[in-house]
């Protein structure tokens, strides 16, 4: 299994406003819950931050414990320190798996992105992404302009960097 999170997956909300997370993210998830244990449910960490964001952003919980280690090792009072500690404490919530891998996506995380009744998915490695999904399909296209060290037309693995071993 990978420790990783892999794939898109397009996923309804229901009523309740439930989101099903992937069977294989949920294993990452629990992976990282340092409380987890077989029959209990795993808990995540949802960035959702300001304005600029255009997703929610979901880290299992030893990856956050890592991200604010770092973050208090910055000067106190910086203003990188302060922002980083609004986006990762201020603006995230915790979630926690229910008996069927599913989350309640609150009223304030789903008017943020516009979700009604889908949402996708994505995974993007140590973390992954929950997008409106006609956002995702936008998004996805923009980032793939040109600029002076990458070509769009090209495979992306052409920019993987050699093994230095």
């Amino acid at each position: 299994m990978f420790d990783v999170f892999i794939g898109e997956h397009e996923n309804k909300i229901d009523s309740k406003a439930r989101l099903s997370i992937p069977a294989d993210f949920r294993r990452v998830l629990e992976e990282g819950d340092p409380k987890w244990e077989p029959g209990k449910n795993a808990t995540m960490v949802i960035v959702y931050g300001d304005h600029r964001r255009n997703y929610l952003e979901v880290f299992p919980v030893t990856d956050v414990m890592k991200l604010y280690k770092l973050i208090s090792k910055m000067p106190r009072g910086s203003k990188k320190r302060d922002a980083l500690q609004k986006l990762y404490a201020s603006q995230s919530v915790t979630a926690t798996l229910d008996e069927t891998g599913r989350i309640v996506l609150s009223a304030k995380l789903r008017q943020k992105l516009g979700l009604d009744g889908a949402a996708a998915i994505v995974g993007y490695g140590d973390t992954f992404q929950i997008w409106k999904p006609e956002t995702y399909a936008e998004d996805a296209a923009a980032l793939l302009r040109e600029d002076e060290d990458f070509d769009p037309d090209l495979d992306p693995s052409v920019y993987l960097p050699g093994d230095e071993d």
